[in-house]
């Protein structure tokens, strides 16, 4: 009989010991995803537009340029300026030297804007284009086509912009993304007028 219940504590103490290793296991792992995921979820205070709206240098779609007003990039050492000359330039702040153009200076354009398409456009006052930077997305869209389908087009659809946006970049270049902001998928059009050795 003693040998018996030798047998059962041998058993009990061997059971108390899987149960007590396996609870180990299981709040080392509990400790080890808490651990992992204790900053948590964490959910943007502002969106990408609000982000664009304090950000100096970055406009998102829709923006209207003021005449002769200077949009300074981020480190305020270059400007784009819509000039009431009917010209839209880049400036180095040093010395105002014009660095790019669009080459309208002495037409008649009344406005200058950004639109929701990822186009970059100057409109005279009979709102024809008299600039762009022939990045809307029907015209990118038509850049991808092969031959055989502009001979023969498969649909009518044409594609929407979804997260462009411009940029007057600490390095003199005026740019246009796709992509959400702050991570571009691609740049669509530059004015290449970025300097290398700022």
């Amino acid at each position: 009989m003693k040998n018996y219940k030798n047998i059962l504590n041998f058993s009990q103490r061997r059971l108390t010991m899987k149960t007590l290793l396996l609870f180990l296991f299981l709040v080392i792992c509990a400790q080890t995803i808490t651990a992992q995921t204790k900053p948590g979820i964490r959910i943007p205070k502002e969106t990408p537009e609000q982000q664009m709206d304090k950000k100096q240098g970055v406009f998102k779609p829709n923006t209207s340029f003021e005449k002769d007003k200077r949009y300074l990039s981020e480190d305020k050492r270059y400007a784009l300026i819509f000039q009431s000359d009917g010209n839209l330039v880049v400036y180095k702040i040093a010395g105002m030297k014009a660095i790019w153009n669009s080459h309208t200076n002495g037409r008649a354009v009344k406005s200058c804007v950004f639109q929701g398409d990822g186009n970059l456009v100057m409109y005279d006052y009979a709102n024809k284009a008299v600039w762009d930077a022939r990045t809307d997305a029907s015209r990118r869209a038509e850049a991808k086509k092969s031959w055989m389908e502009r001979i023969f087009p498969r649909d009518t659809f044409t594609p929407v912009a979804v997260g462009n946006w411009m940029t007057m970049q600490s390095d003199g270049n005026l740019v246009i993304y796709s992509g959400a902001y702050p991570n571009p998928y691609s740049v669509i059009w530059a004015s290449n007028s970025f300097e290398k050795n700022n």
